[in-house]
């Protein structure tokens, strides 16, 4: 909005009537008066000259230094005038990610800013939310629901600083904003931005639907015949339902539109007292007065206009007199208004009033060229955000009769005009108006010197057959001899009648916004468990696949969420890529490489991810329980330790069962030789042999128990050997049944020497090892020692195991310690069993177990934990995958 000029020419303003002093003609007083009927009749039968301003709707941002200061009037919309814009700041990684548009709404202060759209859309501004301090309010339609990305604030005129935002935000080396620019006076929107490729094609477009300047309503001043506590040397005083009033509207331009003392637009000169306040009063309370409309009782006129201070003030005047069915009349200086239906008559006379001795005229039809019998007209729609709509069309049967089965249209225009109650009531009116073509132009005496232009009169003529019938006076004519010249049109209170049930035609409204498709639904949406293996085929994590349609067009990806069934928790949020649908398989699967518990109930959805950015739709959540995948050992272990244990494990197990028995048979064939020379490289063998049986067989029986001690030491010239057997059994053969149980009890003793390869090797065992046997029942228990030196190297292994069972299935439990010959390899204790547990017995309800691959215990105080998986267990609240570095926490 460009700095206004203070240039204007006086006495600009157009009037509808007409009073001159001077002695006319009647047929010079008809040509100075025109058609004396209101602007929107008049309009009716002569269209607006091409080159007339209107102040239709300001759709569009204008921007630069010519465009013309304008302030806004009642209730308007308007795209202002972009007064700064700069992109700034940063969003994440984006540089310059925002931008900020200062909006100039009205050069004159306004009330509010009642309804805003962008790009063509309505939107709504959450005044409530104030978290963003200086950057404004959020629209809410532009949250993507993890972020904002527009903001609005709003200066209604009476600012008294800069805004802070501008100065210390949005401003910038290349595009300063100093504290200087407070924009007095002005009403501005400053909108910010912040980019997003789904959100905006292109720099966003706005519109503000703008309640306008409060102004002065002579109707609230009760020092000028009013009621109220407005004045007019009182700005702070205006404001109120006059706002919205045309003819309160005209009452400001006339008086002149200033803000701070300085003039703005409309007339500089005019005072109060050449606009009669009591004649203004009542025409403002007829624009007020209540009428049926589609909602209930409205104001009979409202208007709206943005003016622009290059349009010329008649102009002006003359749109805001059309949206209320109106005339401005000037008399000797004096401006009065006359709006809507003609008041009662002031005036009555008769054809022996008319001084037959003047000239007289009479019109009593119009010409085919000025005749109308229909109407259409335009207005800005606000729910259709203030576009031009075209209210339906006005036709007239009987009008059309008259005039020989002809239908004569014109439009008229009420770019002033927003409701459409109105703009029908104002087209049928006018047009029942325009058809008024009876005018009289004759000579009165004296007496009739107190009429003035707009005022009603009631003619009673024989000759015209009139009785009491009603017309308005458009022109006065003095004469020296105090006789006045009237010219007089018919009007009719009748042409306002209203029926809003039968009258009223509701329009029809288009859809707001872009015409965009219905959102694509998830099609061929299927879930179930599955597990993500290694590259050796092992099962390593469970895991959830997805199955959806994979031949549908425009489709980048595929996102998927997945939330935890029992608190909701969002685990899992991600896109898959869609492909070539041309290629693709149908169904396509994808099982999902995210982070999952195992046996844990799951629930699914996805959407369609477009490459066109259009709107698309969750599937619905579906259901599914992870299988029960735990870590496993290449989870836990290092590489190779696993197998060399299950190696060691077999190994030692081998050593102390069968190792074992063999030992035991060696021995026991040690002990049964007889020959020296079984003894090999010994030269000297000392032997001691005891042995001792008991043995009874009766009926139902046969006994035996038995005891048996070998001892042998030999020596050689570089070998030595002693040897210690014990062996104790005890067993019972049922003679009726067959059945025999059994118990033994070993013990031996080994200690050698040996020369291998020149070098000296020193080895020793002890065994311990008892059987115990019933049938096919049997439970057994080896203790076994062996230690092994030598200059190579050495050995050391201690080994129990306890095994029990029968017909093939065995259960044993075992122990080993272990310092192998190998300082590659660790030194050992193994224990193989169920379950292994530690507790000091007088408090045995928290013990340390091991068991199933899993390690319980109550309490542990521990420096350094490295683990996989950290998870609460049942009821948990928390699970940790340091593994894959996520965190999952649920209410």
């Amino acid at each position: 909005m460009a700095v206004f000029t203070t240039a204007f020419v006086a006495g600009a303003l157009g009037v509808a009537s007409t009073s001159l002093a001077a002695s006319v003609s009647a047929f010079a007083l008809n040509a100075a008066v025109g058609i004396g009927v209101s602007m929107l009749a008049k309009q009716l039968q002569k269209p607006r000259s091409a080159g007339q301003q209107t102040n239709g709707v300001n759709g569009t941002l204008q921007a630069g230094g010519d465009v013309a200061r304008s302030f806004i009037l009642g209730r308007r919309t308007t795209a202002g005038s972009l007064v700064y814009a700069n992109t700034w700041g940063k969003a994440g990684k984006t540089p310059n990610a925002y931008f900020t548009q200062v909006i100039a709404l009205s050069d004159l202060p306004i009330r509010t800013i009642s309804a805003f759209w962008v790009n063509g859309d309505p939107v709504t501004v959450d005044t409530s939310d104030t978290s963003y301090g200086d950057w404004g309010y959020p629209v809410k339609e532009y949250n993507t629901g993890n972020n904002n990305h527009m903001w609005i604030k709003f200066y209604d005129g009476t600012q008294t600083v800069a805004d802070p935002f501008l100065v210390n935000t949005v401003s910038s080396a290349d595009r300063p904003y100093q504290n200087s620019r407070v924009g007095v006076g002005v009403a501005y929107a400053i909108v910010t931005s912040q980019a997003n490729d789904e959100l905006f094609s292109g720099f966003p477009t706005f519109r503000f639907e703008v309640q306008g300047a409060p102004l002065y309503d002579v109707t609230k001043d009760s020092s000028a015949g009013g009621i109220g506590p407005q004045r007019w040397a009182d700005r702070s005083t205006w404001g109120g339902d006059g706002d919205d009033l045309p003819v309160v509207q005209i009452y400001n331009i006339l008086r002149g539109i200033t803000y701070g003392g300085a003039w703005l637009y409309g007339l500089q000169s005019l005072t109060a007292p050449r606009l009669p306040y009591g004649d203004w009063i009542a025409q403002v309370n007829k624009c007020r007065v209540a009428i049926d409309g589609p909602s209930g009782p409205e104001p009979t006129y409202l208007t709206g206009i943005e003016v622009s201070v290059d349009t010329e003030i008649s102009a002006t005047v003359e749109s805001l007199l059309t949206g209320c069915q109106g005339k401005l009349i000037e008399t000797g200086g004096f401006y009065k208004t006359r709006v809507g239906e003609p008041g009662a008559a002031v005036y009555a006379f008769s054809d022996g009033d008319i001084l037959s001795t003047e000239e007289q005229s009479f019109t009593p039809f119009f010409g085919l060229a000025d005749t109308v019998n229909g109407v259409s007209a335009t207005y800005p729609e606000p729910a259709e955000a203030w576009n031009t709509k075209t209210a339906p069309p006005l036709y007239n049967a009987t009008f059309e009769a008259q005039d020989g089965n002809r239908r004569l249209m014109t439009s008229v225009d009420l770019n002033m005009v927003y409701r459409s109650s109105q703009v029908q009531r104002i087209m049928l009116s006018a047009l029942n108006e325009a058809r008024r073509a009876r005018r009289h132009t004759f000579v009165l005496p004296p007496q009739a010197w107190v009429l003035e232009p707009g005022d009603i009169v009631s003619f009673t003529s024989n000759r015209n057959g009139y009785a009491a019938k009603l017309f308005r006076v458009d022109g006065i004519a003095d004469h020296a001899n105090l006789d006045v010249t009237l010219d007089l049109t018919e009007v009719d209170p009748s042409d306002y009648d209203w029926d809003q049930d039968h009258d009223y035609k509701p329009p029809v409204f288009a859809p707001l916004g872009q015409v965009i498709p219905p959102p694509q639904l998830m099609t061929g949406w299927q879930v179930q468990p599955a597990v993500l293996y290694d590259s050796a085929g092992r099962p390593r994590r469970p895991s959830i696949e997805v199955l959806y349609d994979g031949d549908e067009i425009d489709v980048r990806a595929v996102r998927v969420q997945v939330q935890l069934a029992e608190s909701g928790v969002i685990v899992f949020d991600g896109e898959m890529p869609y492909g070539n649908p041309a290629t693709n398989q149908n169904p396509s699967a994808v099982i999902l490489n995210g982070t999952f518990l195992p046996n844990e109930d799951y629930l699914v959805r996805g959407e369609f991810v477009p490459f066109s950015g259009r709107a698309t739709e969750w599937s619905e959540w579906l259901a599914v329980t992870t299988p029960n995948v735990l870590l496993g050992a290449d989870d836990v272990y290092l590489p190779g330790v696993v197998e060399d244990l299950q190696k060691f494990v077999g190994d030692a197990t081998e050593w102390i069962r069968d190792g074992t028995r063999q030992a035991i048979l060696d021995a026991q064939r040690l002990a049964l030789t007889t020959a020296d020379q079984d003894f090999g490289n010994f030269t000297d063998r000392q032997t001691i042999r005891t042995n001792v049986v008991s043995q009874v067989q009766t009926a139902v029986a046969q006994v035996t128990a038995s005891y048996t001690l070998a001892i042998d030491v030999a020596t050689g010239p570089t070998s030595a050997i002693a040897q210690q057997l014990t062996t104790l059994t005890a067993s019972v053969t049922d003679l009726q049944t067959g059945q025999a149980a059994n118990s033994q009890s070993i013990n031996l003793l080994v200690a050698s020497v040996n020369t291998i390869n020149g070098q000296l090797t020193a080895q020793a065992d002890a065994i311990t090892s008892i059987n115990a046997q019933v049938g096919d029942i049997s439970a057994s228990a080896n203790f076994r020692m062996s230690v092994y030196a030598a200059p190579s190297g050495y050995s050391s292994r201690i080994g129990m195991e306890a095994r029990a069972g029968s017909s093939g299935a065995y259960r044993s439990a075992s122990l080993f310690i272990d310092v192998p010959s190998s300082v590659s390899q660790p030194t050992r204790v193994a224990i193989v069993a169920d379950q292994f547990s530690v507790t000091n017995g007088s408090n045995a309800g928290q013990p340390f177990i091991f068991q199933s691959g899993v390690l319980t215990l109550n309490a542990a105080n521990i420096g350094t934990v490295t683990a996989g998986l950290i998870n609460g267990g049942p009821g948990a609240k928390m699970v940790i995958d340091i593994t894959n570095g996520s965190i999952t926490v649920s209410d």
